[in-house]
């Protein structure tokens, strides 16, 4: 029962990050912070007819995996980033494996391979990081609380934005959004629910949220898979410009030798144009579909140079039209239904899923080859270091 205390033996791992394991008495216990082939003492702290949830008391068999986290605010408790403890290659292995359980578990397929994407940054990479405010200063919220912690560095994020977090001043917001351009040196912060009383660096251009609210339009730039790109304060990117140039990469080789020969690609949830404008071949014609209008925006002005047809609307709402090739990527709770039976009304001969969410993307492929679509693999990019989060670039045919 909750508040007991007991020994866990961690065999696998969880779409969450969580250790999976099995108490004495044989239960499915979830413990966050535990690893494969751990014994582990932890405190229950929710219980369900099937299973239980605990928290890491002691570890009294470690994984040769584990490592001190390399952060010192881990300590303190920030809940930033919940795999510290995870020596990086381990990560990388970790995140093949969630995904592999998800695609066979949830979606149903026998013995799937995931191969692993390109070796990327592990730290000072993120050049977008939302942070709580406390008596003006920038920090993250303790694990599993409200309680923020004010941080005086950042493992995870690109310098000019661990800057921007430890030395900026933040007046009465509540929360900040700090932007980065890697390649670019500009620098954006959007402050909420005002910009009052914000102190930074004079070349960072500074927003409040009731200014956005009121029409103010204000962005930045980044460049990526050789194109350069305009980012409004309130439209979505990849974390690093790294990661953009490896998702482009890994879509692009997904849909592999149809390319040359497709003369209609759809990208839906387009975001600022990032693959409308990277992997559509020359000459086809291209549907971007975007919910966001500040994205839509972003788009027309990155894509001015190419033959797009930009659709405002929400992936449940759009009216398809016929393509060769889909590229869908969807946010973190996937396509669902609803966006699966729009992909296949399009009648597309290859469909390229991005997925950010394991569990997600095990309900979609399900759904996809019930549709009479064949998975032909996933590729797991490390997008989020230090994180049990995972990018997955998914490769469907008809």
């Amino acid at each position: 029962m909750a508040g007991d205390t007991i020994e866990v033996r961690v065999d696998g791992i969880a779409g969450g990050g969580e250790g999976v394991g099995r108490d004495g008495g044989g239960r499915v216990v979830f413990v966050a912070g535990a690893l494969p082939g751990e014994r582990v003492r932890a405190e229950v702290v929710e219980e369900r007819p099937r299973h239980a949830r605990a928290r890491l008391l002691d570890v009294v068999q470690a994984s040769p995996d584990r490592r001190p986290p390399p952060c010192p605010h881990v300590a303190d408790g920030c809940g930033g980033c919940d795999w510290q403890h995870v020596a990086d290659g381990a990560q990388r292995a970790l995140r093949r494996e969630v995904v592999a359980d998800a695609l066979a578990r949830i979606g149903g397929l026998a013995d799937p391979v995931v191969t692993a994407g390109p070796a990327l940054p592990a730290a000072a990479a993120r050049t977008t990081v939302r942070a709580v405010v406390a008596g003006g200063r920038a920090g993250f919220r303790r694990r599993g609380s409200h309680h923020p912690i004010v941080v005086g560095s950042c493992l995870a994020s690109h310098p000019a934005a661990e800057e921007l977090l430890v030395e900026g001043r933040f007046g009465g917001a509540d929360e900040v959004v700090v932007r980065v351009g890697a390649r670019t040196g500009e620098r954006m912060v959007l402050a909420s629910p005002t910009a009052e009383g914000v102190a930074v660096p004079g070349d960072v251009l500074v927003v409040g949220a009731d200014e956005l609210a009121a029409g103010r339009r204000a962005w930045i730039h980044e460049e990526a898979a050789g194109r350069r790109w305009r980012v409004s304060a309130r439209s979505f990117f990849q974390t690093s410009p790294e990661g953009a140039d490896a998702l482009v990469v890994a879509v692009g080789a997904a849909v592999g030798e149809l390319a040359p020969r497709a003369r209609s690609v759809v990208d839906l949830c387009a975001g600022v144009g990032l693959f409308a404008g990277t992997v559509a071949p020359d000459g086809a014609q291209v549907v971007a579909v975007e919910p966001s209008a500040s994205a839509v925006a972003d788009a027309r002005h990155n894509l001015a140079d190419r033959d797009v047809r930009l659709v405002r609307s929400r992936l449940d709402r759009w009216r398809p039209s016929r393509a060769d090739v889909v590229v869908a990527d969807p946010p973190r709770a996937g396509l669902g239904r609803a966006g699966v039976d729009r992909v296949v009304s399009t009648g597309a001969d290859t469909v390229v899923l991005v997925s950010c969410d394991p569990g997600a993307l095990g309900r979609d492929v399900g759904l996809l080859v019930a549709a009479g679509y064949r998975w032909e693999g996933s590729e797991a990019l490390d997008l989020f270091p230090q994180t049990s989060h995972v990018e997955v670039v998914s490769r469907f045919r008809r």
